[in-house]
């Protein structure tokens, strides 16, 4: 930034106007500057002005500048405002030809600085200031351009010429509507209409997505002198959106693997069986609804559960994660864009509320949605019209919109995080699906499918769980819930080379809370290996009463009940059968 500190300023004797005209020519003979202030300015004399004076001095300086207003020195305010310092630089006459005078707040001189220097020096500012916005437009990771006020470009850095293929030779000094259509440039919007853009998604090419940021520049006057952009490059977000963005185009033919598409959810415990009836129960309606459960639960599989067993089942399941598309993208991604009002070209995308047609458009992580969007969306579910991004004609929309969020969205409309009148428009019906830990029930059926999956997968046999196995899968916590499930019979499919999966093949995690707890048996937790096992000198009502207790923890995995009791398999079916236990 320009500071007046950086001028050149030399000092000079000041002498009243009333003072002999001998004077001033002795002091400058003894090399001194000298500036005398009359009514009429301020008079700054060097030694080279000897010259000007002919014959012996008579009367006064002031009398000898009186009619020599030519003479007079420019008054440069001392100031680092730089208005204020713009202002009087503008004002510099174009004939001055004296020594510039610096003056303070106070009307003090503080001495003179020659034009030249002052030229030279705010030159030398605009080298630095140029070096500065150079350096800054190369260290940046987006794409920078900058358009005067005639359209031509000032500025295209190494990144600009990546994304559109133009070197900066072909283009710097040129009109941009050379090279791109006038109509479909944000630059030169920026200039006719002065407003800032923040995170529009355009896209240059066919293989190119990106969001761009414009802003107008002003002068000191406040009048538009050109625009600057910046555009960030996310065709890498598109392309991993487009693999978490799933758009089912023929569900029915998944459909058709199960007369009843809720025969994938295992599910044996109260509270997971709730959810599925009330699952059922949605199918027909047209209404949206609310899935809520912690992050793994099986939310996306209720959702497409309920699209495959809906009259629907015939029509697109879209999918649209909330929380992995950036928020300049997923309005385009929910909503569309109209062709032709970035790229230039007759062309668009609709989006997800269209692509679903008559299905059902899924939201997931719907807590993420920005509250810009929260209000799009809820818009075009009551009006069930949706405009496009840059078209002036709406189009009708016909999906299903259903959500799931694994936050309280009730604390979140109290805090004002989330509208409440989109909640309430999908918390018509809300499906809350338990956590696995709360479901231990069910882990020894959904362990054995996954192994069935992932031995199919990856081409293996289909090994056997060792019991200890299954007491740790039972036994665990599941922050992760069905995923982590997943994951981790997976790891061990992976790992397992022979018939059977062992311990060593689970998780460190899994195996150090296995080994804690086996240090301390706990008997809510359903370890009895030293107090509980079976022993000769028990009655038969106790063995009776600890073996249906053993598969009552195991929910019925006769393995995991007989490492329990720490007997074998073999003693408990004989145990059982002696005893005529089912």
């Amino acid at each position: 930034m320009f500071k007046i500190e950086q001028l050149p300023i030399h000092s000079f004797e000041t002498v009243p106007p009333q003072a002999g005209l001998e004077a001033l020519i002795e002091l400058l003979r003894h090399g001194q500057d000298v500036c005398v202030t009359t009514e009429t300015g301020s008079y700054v004399f060097t030694p080279r002005d000897l010259c000007c004076f002919q014959g012996p001095p008579t009367g006064s300086i002031g009398e000898y500048v009186a009619d020599k207003s030519h003479l007079a020195s420019f008054i440069l305010p001392y100031t680092n405002d730089l208005r204020a310092l713009n202002a009087a630089l503008a004002d510099i006459p174009d004939d001055v030809s004296r020594l510039i005078v610096v003056q303070d707040d106070d009307g003090k001189l503080l001495g003179s600085c020659p034009l030249g220097s002052l030229v030279r020096a705010t030159l030398a500012e605009l080298q630095r200031l140029d070096a500065y916005f150079a350096t800054l437009a190369e260290t940046v990771t987006d794409a920078v351009t900058v358009v005067d006020r005639s359209g031509s470009v000032i500025c295209w850095n190494s990144n600009a010429e990546e994304i559109y293929g133009i070197p900066r030779e072909e283009i710097l000094g040129r009109r941009i509507g050379e090279h791109f259509d006038p109509e479909a440039l944000m630059v030169l919007r920026i200039l006719d209409e002065g407003r800032m853009l923040r995170g529009a998604y355009h896209r240059p090419r066919p293989d190119t997505h990106v969001l761009i940021n414009a802003s107008p520049i002003y002068d000191m006057n406040g009048r538009i002198i050109a625009s600057i952009a910046t555009e960030q490059d996310i065709t890498h977000l598109v392309k991993l959106n487009d693999e978490l963005t799933t758009v089912q185009a023929a569900p029915a033919e998944l459909a058709g693997n199960s007369d009843d598409p809720f025969a994938g959810i295992k599910g044996k415990g109260g509270a997971i069986n709730k959810a599925i009836a009330l699952a059922r129960k949605v199918v027909g309606a047209s209404a949206p609804f609310l899935l809520v459960g912690e992050s793994g639960t099986g939310k996306e599989q209720f959702a497409t559960a309920i699209h495959q067993a809906s009259p629907r089942a015939g029509q697109p399941f879209v999918i649209v994660n909330c929380g992995s598309i950036p928020p300049g993208l997923l309005d385009i991604e929910l909503f569309g864009y109209q062709g032709g009002t970035f790229s230039g070209q007759d062309t668009g995308k609709a989006g997800a509320l269209e692509a679903a047609g008559g299905g059902t458009l899924f939201l997931n992580e719907i807590d993420k949605l920005p509250v810009d969007i929260q209000a799009k969306l809820y818009q075009a579910m009551q009006t069930r019209l949706v405009t496009r991004n840059g078209a002036d004609t709406s189009v009708r929309i016909e999906a299903r919109v259903v959500a799931a969020t694994d936050r309280q969205l009730a604390a979140m409309v109290a805090a004002r995080a989330f509208r409440d009148d989109l909640y309430y428009a999908f918390n018509i019906v809300s499906i809350a699906i338990p956590p696995l830990r709360e479901r231990k029930e069910d882990i020894p059926s959904l362990a054995q499918l996954y192994v069935r999956d992932y031995a199919l997968q990856y081409q293996k046999p289909i090994p056997v769980f060792d019991p200890g196995v299954m007491v740790a899968l039972i036994s665990y916590q599941w922050p992760g819930n069905l995923r982590e499930l997943r994951n981790v019979i997976e790891r061990c499919i992976i790992l397992c080379d022979g018939e059977q999966i062992t311990m060593d093949l689970l998780p460190e995690a899994l195996q150090r809370d296995q080994l804690q707890r086996d240090a301390a048996p706990d008997e809510e937790s359903g370890f009895y290996y030293e107090r509980k096992a079976l022993k000769p000198a028990l009655t038969q009502e106790d063995e009776i009463a600890l073996i249906e207790e053993a598969l009552a923890k195991t929910f019925g995995n006769k393995s995991a009940a007989a490492k329990l009791l720490g007997i074998s398999r073999g003693t408990l079916y004989n145990k059982m059968k002696e005893f005529h236990l089912s």
